[in-house]
């Protein structure tokens, strides 16, 4: 999971026109409201990040009194929180707050962010271990710095190996979607040249979002690309083959005027995505190797600048948690049947993030972490 800030997109977002969005199908009647119960947490950590890893879930928490302002929690199958043990190298890494967490059960990832320097740029931290304790990996200025340097936007770890996956200075347009893998515990920056991750004059690309897909990378964004006499956004996944090798690049169907792909979860051989379609939610999957957009989503308005949490697959449904208003919404969809809405009592404020490990269900908002039976959705 990872933290969005895409400043770039509200610009752009502006000079786009909104239409509202539509849907065949009419969403069913709300019912009664999801008992959620707050997830306590040692005092002075603020929840900022989760992984899933097993049978245990992964919190990135901040604390900023604390002379290390990242930490790390592992709360495991008997509902006990234990500290992960995290080692700073540097003085930004002290200072971090993170980005992203990845794991695939044994290994961990993390990507931390702090702004500094005389032009307030993000300094990155990259992180690796285990849940016995993660270290902090030095690199050198240029590896995520300088001139050339775009953002991180979240860690995964496929069957190949680690990645990074962020922005990086183009040879021909804006930034190039970029991907970094380690040699031992430096992290080298791959070439987009060539790639369906660089940009030209007529597409301007902007990745949202990585995940892990079958042996390979699937990573959610949108394109600016020349239409006429204007553009059309659209939104995009890249894929690659194994590991960051043999990129392409799909736009999602049925975009309308101005569309972006913001969260992806992928599992087995299929996806689904949250994004917005003309100022509304909307949602995309992968199956039997096609994408297509789901039909009938509640009318929901989703700001250029909102975070979305990524769907989820829980017993055979589309299981997804939105911001509402001032509510916290769980949307359900099952093919050829209605989405159902109902309103999670307990959390308020934006959802940027949910896990689900096991049977319980995590929810991550401005007002801290929750979870819920999967059961007590039906």
């Amino acid at each position: 999971m990872h933290r969005r800030s895409a400043p770039l997109l509200v610009a752009l977002a502006v000079a786009l026109v909104a239409l509202a969005g539509c849907g065949a199908e009419e969403p069913a009647e709300p019912s009664g409201a999801v008992p959620f119960t707050r997830l306590d947490l040692p005092a002075g950590g603020v929840p900022v990040a989760l992984a899933a890893m097993d049978d245990a879930l992964l919190i990135g928490v901040r604390r900023d009194d604390a002379p290390v302002v990242p930490g790390l929690l592992r709360r495991g199958p008997d509902g006990e929180v234990a500290e992960v043990a995290v080692h700073p190298a540097e003085p930004y890494g002290r200072q971090a707050e993170w980005e992203s967490l990845a794991t695939d059960g044994g290994r961990i990832v993390a990507v931390g962010g702090r702004r500094g320097g005389a032009h307030g740029n993000v300094r990155w931290s990259v992180w690796s271990g285990t849940d016995a304790g993660i270290n902090e990996q030095p690199q050198t200025f240029n590896t995520f710095g300088g001139l050339g340097a775009g953002d991180l936007i979240d860690a995964v770890i496929t069957p190949a190996g680690p990645a990074l996956v962020g922005t990086w200075q183009s040879a021909r347009a804006g930034l190039d979607t970029a991907v970094w893998t380690p040699e031992g515990a430096t992290w080298v920056r791959r070439s987009s040249a060539g790639t369906a991750l660089e940009n030209s004059r007529e597409s301007l690309r902007f990745p949202m979002a990585a995940t892990v897909l079958r042996q390979g990378v699937a990573v959610a964004g949108w394109e600016l690309a020349k239409a006429g006499d204007g553009s059309r956004q659209h939104p995009v996944v890249w894929h690659s083959g194994f590991g960051d090798s043999d990129w392409t690049m799909t736009r999602l169907p049925g975009g309308g005027r101005a569309a972006a792909a913001v969260a992806i979860r992928c599992w087995e051989s299929s996806c689904a995505v949250a994004g917005r379609s003309d100022g509304t939610l909307a949602f995309w999957e992968l199956r039997d190797g096609a994408w297509r957009r789901i039909k009938g989503v509640p009318d929901i308005r989703v700001p250029d600048d909102a975070d979305l949490a990524a769907p989820a697959e829980i017993d055979g449904q589309l299981t997804a948690v939105v911001t509402e208003g001032d509510e916290v919404t769980v949307l359900r969809w099952t093919d050829g049947a209605p989405w159902t809405t109902t309103r999670a009592n307990g959390p308020t404020g934006q959802v940027s993030a949910t896990a689900t490990v096991g049977r319980t269900l995590y929810v991550l908002t401005d007002d801290g972490l929750w979870y819920v039976d999967v059961g007590a959705l039906d």
